[in-house]
């Protein structure tokens, strides 16, 4: 088995021989196995060195949502093969995968997904109805299949030796903030939801696996995810941003945090890529917070419509810090992402 690399355009072997040819491509990371005598080769130790670009097989949980699909799709732009988890009633949308029908309740079929897979990135949740924040109907059942397979999804990528381990969690692990702490990554886990103690929960996993050293595993912890979404009307802002569009008068006076979809999907590239030092760790990713009266404003501009906007701006109670993920190098869109959403909105009018 061989692996290509980018910078030094050539081959090199597993087992460390001569270059063999020239052959340029893409990727991140290469991976060096030693070899083991027969029935040792789960005791043998992965090297790891710098090049650029070593172009891996990552294993996407949650790959036909929302946010799974710009996952897949920046993947695969990037030059990385991709194995994405299906569910029954949920058919595949994005060509050039391999796609896996599966559930995080299903051991069998998270073998199936991890095996021979270089990094996993886990966006999956199994929820009832369409709202995350929902309180599910049975709580021990919802525990299990999400906190407990994704305890399961952990350990088979440790056993498969998986370099490394993405979990998307989200800004509902502190719904309920501390007067006087920074909103960094050190601020105690308080969520108000049995969505939120579930993210929770699988943090402090996620931290205990990558601080064990048994692989590189790290948390990004996004806020409201917005973007356009399929079918259009489903997408955040959409209601105001149409009235707005065709110049009727709209009550602007709620507003969040948030992040663009295009950004966390980046953001996850970022994690897989970095040769710094991330095993064990959170990182926030939020952009910015947005009140609904900004973006009416912004849809104005955009449109030269003119539209009157009632009641008064929101502000953000308390801002998030994102600087632990930008240390990394990377950098949010702003408001160049919203006014990209807005365009794609109005297209339709």
């Amino acid at each position: 088995m061989r692996w290509k690399t980018k910078d030094s355009f050539q081959w090199i072997n597993v087992s460390g021989g001569s270059p063999r040819s020239n052959d340029p491509f893409e990727s991140q990371l290469v991976k060096k196995r030693f070899a083991c005598p027969v029935g040792t080769l789960a005791a043998c130790k992965w090297v790891h060195f710098r090049i650029s670009g070593f172009l891996m097989l990552v294993a996407v949980t949650g790959a036909t949502g929302f946010l799974g699909q710009h996952v897949v799709s920046d993947l695969l732009r990037n030059g990385h093969s991709v194995r994405g988890w299906t569910r029954r009633n949920d058919p595949p949308q994005l060509e050039g995968v391999d796609w896996v029908q599966g559930e995080l309740d299903n051991r069998r079929s998270i073998e199936q997904l991890v095996s021979g897979c270089d990094a996993v990135v886990h966006t999956a949740l199994a929820r009832e109805g369409d709202s995350f924040m929902s309180a599910p109907e049975k709580p021990i059942d919802y525990i299990q299949t999400n906190l407990m397979g994704s305890i399961s999804l952990l350990e088979t990528a440790c056993s498969q030796a998986v370099d490394r381990f993405v979990f998307v969690s989200s800004g509902a692990v502190h719904q309920n903030v501390v007067d006087g702490i920074p909103l960094d990554e050190q601020h105690p886990l308080r969520p108000g939801s049995l969505y939120g103690a579930c993210k929770a929960s699988m943090e402090t996993m996620v931290h205990a696996y990558g601080s064990s050293g048994r692989l590189i595993a790290a948390t990004l912890r996004p806020v409201s995810i917005y973007g356009v979404e399929d079918p259009n009307q489903d997408s955040k802002w959409y209601e105001l941003i149409q009235s707005v569009a065709r110049g009727e008068s709209v009550r602007a006076e709620g507003g969040g945090k948030v992040v663009h979809v295009a950004d966390v999907a980046a953001a996850i590239s970022t994690l897989l890529a970095t040769d710094q030092a991330i095993s064990g760790e959170t990182y926030n990713c939020c952009d910015r917070f947005f009140s609904e009266h900004e973006v009416a404003e912004r849809v104005m501009a955009i449109t030269g419509a003119r539209a009157e906007i009632l009641g008064e701006p929101k502000s953000s109670g308390r801002e998030m810090s994102s600087a632990k993920l930008e240390s990394l190098g990377f950098q949010f869109g702003g408001v160049s992402r919203l006014d990209e959403t807005i365009r794609q909105l109005v297209r339709e009018l």
